[in-house]
């Protein structure tokens, strides 16, 4: 199991609720939020990754059974198929006993030991701030996003070579991609072998490099692109998209975006986690005798039944109604305050009929 706590990361024990997870990780991200002062990425990612695991009822399961060897606590591929809403593992690796003793001294040394390890050329992750509505959040659409980053050189296609030029084998490193350098040490002579300069590792070059990008198979631009908002979501939570951060150089693989999510000021309803909070007005002979009034949800229109003698300020409840849960299934509820409204301008009819309730002492 890795050394990395997810329940430790987000300061929770083990036998935490639902809530608590969701409390703890809005605190949490909240103070670590790159955009923050002292705010810290590694940290921030540290969290997302935690709460993606922990607020997913199934996979929290795994993890305490299985800790980040369960399936879907790897990095980087989506998880579930969609385009956004991949788990990540920054956990790193560490010895496990397949490595023999060369490996392991030529690791910490720097030194290849049974032959050369070639790193992977990785785009650099970036971040966005993206506001949406509460309807987007509710029925997970997809938005529009505009952000400046690396992308892939549109005339090479990140080759790094002129359109129809050929590659040819890198003559620097006789197309192994590597170059075996040998250096004296205290232990002796050590080998290691580094990515080759020319090449980068890819063992060919470009007859002709690219005129647009140099052969570098990159360039700077403003990239706009649809996202998925994921079902549920609130404001101080990030989601994460798969190879839409920046582009690396020479081929390699492209980064992932994370984009923290901000939710507008909804008009009529106000959120309180999974539940939606709205004021309904009534009139005063339907307050006293029972009513049914239309009501506009995010889901539709509903008949909500007004009690008769209800008081205004009471609470009426419509059970899934609300937003998803983003830790499980169903919906949050739909919380309606009654408001009884006093009317202000009366017609004759009305107020002789209420003259003779007030003889009542109604």
């Amino acid at each position: 199991m890795s050394k990395k706590d997810y329940y430790d990361i987000l300061g929770v024990s083990r036998d935490a609720s639902d809530d608590d997870i969701k409390k703890a990780y809005r605190k949490r991200a909240h103070q670590h939020h790159p955009d923050k002062a002292g705010g810290e990425e590694a940290k921030f990612k540290e969290v997302n990754e935690a709460y993606q695991v922990l607020s997913h009822k199934e996979k929290r399961k795994q993890y305490d059974a299985y800790g980040h060897a369960f399936e879907g606590a790897g990095g980087g591929a989506p998880g579930g198929g969609a385009s956004s809403g991949f788990q990540w593992d920054f956990s790193g690796g560490g010895f496990n006993g397949g490595e023999g003793f060369s490996d392991i001294f030529g690791d910490f040394f720097g030194f290849g030991g049974r032959g050369a390890r070639r790193k992977t050329n990785q785009g650099e992750d970036i971040q966005a701030s993206l506001t949406i509505e509460l309807e987007d959040s509710a029925f997970g659409r997809e938005k529009e996003i505009s952000l400046k980053r690396v992308i892939a050189c549109d005339r090479c296609n990140g080759s790094g070579a002129e359109p129809k030029s050929e590659t040819i084998s890198c003559t620097h490193c006789s197309g192994t991609g590597e170059v075996r350098k040998q250096f004296r040490t205290p232990f002796g002579t050590m080998a290691q072998n580094t990515t080759c300069t020319e090449c980068h590792g890819r063992g060919k070059v470009p007859k002709h490099k690219c005129a647009t990008c140099g052969g570098n198979g990159i360039k700077h631009a403003t990239d706009t692109f649809t996202v998925k908002i994921p079902s549920g979501i609130e404001t101080g939570e990030a989601f994460g998209v798969a190879g839409k951060g920046n582009a690396a150089p020479f081929g390699g693989t492209v980064g992932n975006l994370y984009v923290s999510v901000s939710i507008a000021k909804h008009p009529v309803f106000t959120r309180q986690g999974d539940d939606l909070h709205m004021k309904v007005s009534v009139g005063i002979s339907q307050a006293v005798f029972g009513d049914k009034v239309e009501v506009q949800t995010l889901h539709g229109a509903i008949n909500l039944k007004i009690p008769a003698g209800i008081q205004s300020g009471t609470i009426i409840r419509v059970e899934g109604k609300g937003m998803p849960r983003r830790a499980g299934y169903g919906k949050g509820d739909l919380l309606a305050v009654v408001n009884i409204h006093t009317p202000t301008k009366l017609t004759r009819r009305q107020k002789e009929l209420l003259e003779e309730l007030k003889k009542e002492n109604l």
